[in-house]
């Protein structure tokens, strides 16, 4: 019998005797025995068995029985057995369900620490999600008892619930620090805390310890994405050093078809304002005005493009763009103004407006916000949230297909808790997406007052007022020039304005230098 795969289960308690075949649900009198397949067997040791053969179904599900017939050390162990089933199942996000569960129980129990190594490397695979990850951190555990294995998810993470809590608060920033500083350099988890420790100096106002820290984050990140990042806040602690040649070079190694691109466009023009080279400026904002980009979200260019042509006294120029700004954003200001009235504490909802803006292009009768959707979309936090949303969601309809071996039961329960993941996960990036928004709406607010004040300033002739408040800084004796992407050209050579009233070519964004005079004073200075 057992060749067959069977047990036999002697009954005294009955006068009669049943067969009863599980797999066909068959029952048959006259047997002194009941034969249960094993993959069903309420024993730990059956359900090893059928682990270490891989049949990971079979043991989540004899696993399940045991879980639900026992208790004590049986039970956490067949609870820890059934989240490793699981994960060798491709259920991942079911296994983790159950890992919590056992991490949730406190380090004193014997199963804490390879439970939270396999949240840790399952996290290493897919994103579990910050709704997810953040249910770790409501129990205290002594730093001491984190795995070495472990400890680069677990610090970053807490340091990063920390800091996100309120970014502004010092203590918060203190105490986030201490994690990210506990992460081993070894850790995959080293370039983003290395990453956030800059963000942290640069916010306390030690750009000097912001640029080692995200150099450490820009030489030790594993993705892309993550060394841009760096990258970009690399060349930002070097502008706020006023170590200008430096921020250029950091920003010249964004590629373009990087979603940062544009932005180190913005960033590198206020840059060359800063130093005076008002024709670099306007190159770039050039590119940022193509009809390529329309559906961007870069309103402080028109403002930034208005002052550089007022401080070259091109007064005609600047009104231009401020009226540019006024035809381009007014209705945006409106719609997104409604948007945020009609989402307001209705996260999971704005999450399905970016969600399906994401595959529409389109913000169902809020047109005119698509580009404050389309910022909110490209955000690190909505991309890994709407991962994990449809990660979910496989995972949901793969439960469903597999019910018939794992039983209805366990597949009722835990589809429930991703189901309830699911909306947390919705919840939690529609609020962080909807904070983002809010964010853009008061910076569209900033820049209209500023175009208001400036306008005023301009009607009632107070120019000299205007260019004084926007004058930058002398680059000295440096009469470098730079070129296509911000880097230094190393030829002299004619650089010129090509005033393309109907078209761009689209391979030669973010090279476009102006060529244009100051015309202050009645002479004709070069707007270098």
């Amino acid at each position: 019998m057992k060749d067959l795969g069977v047990r036999i289960i002697y009954s005294i308690k009955r006068m009669h005797h049943v067969v009863q075949h599980t797999g066909m649900g068959l029952l048959v009198g006259a047997s002194l025995f009941t034969i249960i397949p094993t993959s069903y067997a309420a024993s730990l040791q059956g359900a090893q068995g059928l682990f270490r053969r891989g049949d990971y179904l079979g043991a989540a599900r004899a696993y399940w029985d045991v879980m639900n017939s026992s208790g004590g050390d049986s039970r956490a162990k067949a609870e820890f057995g059934l989240a490793q089933s699981l994960k060798g199942a491709g259920l991942p996000y079911s296994a983790s369900y159950f890992y919590g569960r056992v991490v949730s129980k406190g380090a004193r129990n014997d199963l804490f620490r390879p439970a939270l190594e396999s949240l840790s490397d399952i996290n290493a695979k897919i994103p579990l999600g910050r709704a997810n990850i953040a249910g770790l951190f409501r129990a205290k555990f002594d730093p001491l008892s984190i795995p070495p294995s472990a400890q680069g998810f677990y610090f970053y993470y807490r340091g990063l619930e920390t800091f996100e809590s309120n970014p502004t608060r010092k203590t918060n920033l203190i105490r986030a620090k201490a994690d990210f500083d506990r992460v081993p350099s070894s850790s995959p988890y080293s370039s983003l805390s290395q990453f956030y420790l800059g963000i942290i100096y640069s916010t306390l106002r030690n750009p000097e310890s912001a640029v080692a820290s995200f150099r450490r984050a820009q030489q030790r990140a594993a993705s892309q994405g993550v060394r841009e990042l760096s990258t970009m806040n690399l060349a930002r602690a070097y502008y706020e050093l006023k170590s200008y040649r430096k921020a250029f070079e950091q920003y010249s190694k964004i590629p373009r078809d990087s979603d940062l691109w544009l932005q180190t466009l913005l960033e590198g023009a206020w840059a060359f304002f800063v130093i005076q080279k008002h024709n670099n400026t306007l190159g770039n904002i050039h590119t940022l005005h193509s009809p390529f980009f329309k559906d961007r979200f870069y309103p402080e260019s028109y403002i930034l493009q208005a002052i550089t042509y007022l401080r070259l006294c091109r007064y005609g120029s600047a009104k231009d763009s401020l009226k540019s700004f006024g035809k381009n954003y007014k209705n945006k200001f409106v719609d997104l103004n409604k948007l945020l009235k009609t989402y307001n504490r209705q996260y999971a909802g704005f999450y399905d407006v970016i969600a399906k803006y994401k595959n529409t292009k389109r913000v169902q009768d809020f047109s005119e916000a698509a580009e404050i959707a389309d910022s909110v979309s490209r955000s690190d936090a909505f991309k890994e949230g709407q991962r994990v949303v449809r990660a979910l969601d496989r995972e949901r309809s793969s439960l469903r297909a597999r019910s018939g071996r794992l039983g209805d039961g366990m597949v009722t329960v835990v589809r429930k808790a991703l189901e309830d993941l699911r909306l947390a996960t919705a919840e939690r990036t529609g609020q962080q997406g909807f904070d983002l928004a809010v964010q853009l709406f008061r910076y569209l607010q900033d820049l209209s007052n500023q175009v208001r004040l400036i306008n005023i300033e301009l009607l009632s002739g107070q120019t000299d007022a205007l260019r004084s408040e926007y004058q930058g800084e002398s680059f000295g004796s440096d009469s470098s020039e730079w070129g296509e992407g911000m880097k230094e050209l190393d030829l002299k050579r004619q650089l010129e304005f090509w005033p393309f009233e109907q078209e761009y070519w689209e391979d030669e964004l973010g090279a476009y230098v102006y060529n244009i005079d100051s015309k202050c004073g009645g002479s004709k200075k070069k707007g270098r």
